[in-house]
Formats: C-alpha cells, structure tokens, sequence
C-alpha cells in the first residue's frame, strides 16, 4: 500500500493541470501548489479514496477558496492603506463642516445629522415616520445653508 505522501505525488500532474487552467499568477503558483497538497493530504487523512473527479474538484475548490480569501483580505489592506495625507485633509475638511452644522442645526437635528453618517439612525428611539420627517428637515436646513452661502 502506497503512503499519503506517495499518493500526492501521483497527482502532482493534476495539480499543475488545475493551476494551468485557472491561469494562476506565476507569483501565487507555489502557494497554491502546496494548498492543493493540503487539500488531498486532508482528504486522504479523512479516509477518502482518491478518484480522478474528486481529485479535480477538490484541487479546485481549495485552490479557489484560497484566492478569494487573498481577495478579500488584500481588498482590506488596500482600503487601509491610504496615504496619511489624504486621510488627514478629509477628515479634517469633514471635522470642521461638523463643527460648522453643530452651530447651524438644533441639537435633535444634529444628533440625527451624525448619526446618518454613521448609519446608526435606526437606533434612534423615533418611528420610521418621524425618523423620515426629522430626515426631511435636516436635508431642508442643510439646502438652506449651502444655498445661503451661494
């Protein structure tokens, strides 16, 4: 009888196979490699006879969850790095219009005001209708001045 490591490599062809057809960056092609390995080690430690269609899908579907798991957490590193720079003069320009509508709205209305930007306005103790009009007159008042200022 063959062991896991021997069976693996039977299927070492398939594994390039699945990584050719999926057109895999050359830069990712080893990690993917050694998560296919993984794939057939665990299946094999589970017990699981090694067919040609299982072997495809199960290569596949490990080599693909890998890469969109490295998807989403390279989309939140790339959202997380932005330039300091552009953060600051933002949040700064953001800062101060809030500092310039908590003199210009009524307290109610300003609460509401950072809670929509937060969009945590349906934790506010208000009916969905109230919610709606208190909306409606911020959305008034904050016209009102932009078109003041103009």
């Amino acid at each position: 009888m063959k062991t896991i490591d021997e069976q693996i490599v039977e299927w070492e062809p398939m594994i390039h196979y699945v990584i050719r057809h999926l057109n895999i960056h050359p830069n990712e092609q080893d990690d993917c490699v050694q998560i296919a390995r993984i794939a057939l080690w665990e299946a094999l430690n589970r017990g699981c006879t090694l067919s040609k269609t299982y072997c495809f899908q199960r290569i596949r579907g490990a080599i693909l969850n890998h890469q969109q798991k490295n998807a989403r957490h390279l989309k939140h590193e790339v959202a997380a790095e932005r330039l300091p720079e552009q953060c600051m003069t933002s949040e700064r320009h953001l800062f101060d219009w809030l500092d310039e509508q908590r003199k210009n709205l009524s307290p109610r209305h300003f609460e509401l005001l950072c809670h929509l930007i937060d969009g945590t306005e349906q934790t506010l103790d208000y009916s969905a209708s109230r919610l709606r009009a208190y909306k409606a007159d911020v959305q008034r008042e904050l016209r009102e001045e932009l078109y003041s200022k103009e």
